[in-house]
C-alpha cells in the first residue's frame, strides 16, 4: 500500500514581537492510501495548522511534505493550487455553503472555479448528491435545508471531481449526536465505496473511536494513539 501522505521533520512557527511561538516540531507522518486516520488533541495544539498544511492552504516552515508521491513543499504556488483543486477535499465544521446560491450550485462550486464545463459540473455535482441522500434538494438553498443536511452537502462538496484525498477538521462539531452518528456512518460507507484517503481532526470522542489509525498532537509532535 502506499503513502497518500508523507511528513519528514515538519516545523510550523510563527514569529511575532519578540517571541516565536513553536506550533509543529520536527513532526513525521505516514498515511496510507485508502485508509482513515485521526489528528487528536488539546485545543490550539495545532491540529487545523496541520491540516491546512497538509491540504496547502498554509505552508510549514521547514521539513518535507509529500501528497501523493509528490513534493508539495518545493512546487510553486500554482501547482499547489492545481493539486488542492484536483486532489484534495475539504470537510468542513461550518460547512461554508454560500446562501445566494441552491444546494447543487454549491456543490458544483470547486468545479465551476476550475472553470471546468458547466454541464460537467451539473452531472457531477447531482452523482455527489445522490450519493449523500439529498437528490430531493438540487434546488433548495442552504437556509431551507437541516443542519444534518448541510453537513451532508459539505461532504458531497468535498467529494465532487474524484477527490482522493479528504481532509475533514470536526466535521460532527455542529451537530447533535443522532445527526453525528448519521453522518459518521456516511462517511464510512462512502470511504469503503470510494477508497478515498480520509484524514480527519476531531474532539469527538465518539466519532475518534470509529478511527482504525488514530494520533495525538502533543507538543508538536504526533504519538499513536494509545
Amino acid at each position: 500500500m502506499e503513502n497518500m501522505i508523507e511528513i519528514k521533520n515538519l516545523c510550523k512557527e510563527y514569529r511575532g514581537e519578540g517571541e516565536t511561538v513553536h506550533v509543529l516540531e520536527n513532526l513525521d507522518m505516514i498515511v496510507k492510501d485508502g485508509t482513515i486516520s485521526s489528528v487528536e488533541g488539546a485545543s490550539g495544539v495545532g491540529k487545523s495548522t496541520l491540516l491546512n498544511i497538509i491540504g496547502t492552504i498554509d505552508s510549514a516552515t521547514s521539513g518535507q511534505l509529500h501528497i501523493g508521491g509528490q513534493e508539495v513543499s518545493s512546487m510553486s504556488s500554482s501547482s499547489q493550487e492545481s493539486m488542492r483543486a484536483h486532489m484534495i477535499g475539504f470537510i468542513f465544521q461550518h460547512h461554508y455553503l454560500l446562501p445566494d446560491f441552491t444546494v447543487l450550485e454549491n456543490v458544483m462550486m470547486p468545479m465551476m472555479i476550475q472553470r471546468r464545463p458547466t454541464s460537467y459540473c451539473r452531472e457531477e455535482a447531482m452523482k455527489a448528491l445522490t450519493q449523500v441522500g439529498l437528490e430531493h434538494r438540487f434546488q433548495h438553498y442552504p437556509s431551507q435545508i437541516s443542519g444534518g443536511e448541510m453537513a451532508r452537502s459539505g461532504v458531497a462538496r468535498a467529494l465532487v471531481g474524484g477527490h482522493k484525498l479528504i481532509l475533514a477538521d470536526e466535521p460532527t462539531g455542529n451537530l447533535d449526536k443522532n445527526n453525528s452518528d448519521r453522518l459518521a456512518d456516511l462517511i464510512w460507507q462512502l470511504q469503503s465505496e470510494l477508497k478515498f484517503t480520509l484524514l480527519i481532526v476531531t474532539h469527538d470522542r465518539d466519532l475518534a473511536e470509529r478511527v482504525p489509525f488514530r494520533y495525538r498532537l502533543v507538543a508538536g509532535k504526533l504519538q499513536p494513539f494509545s
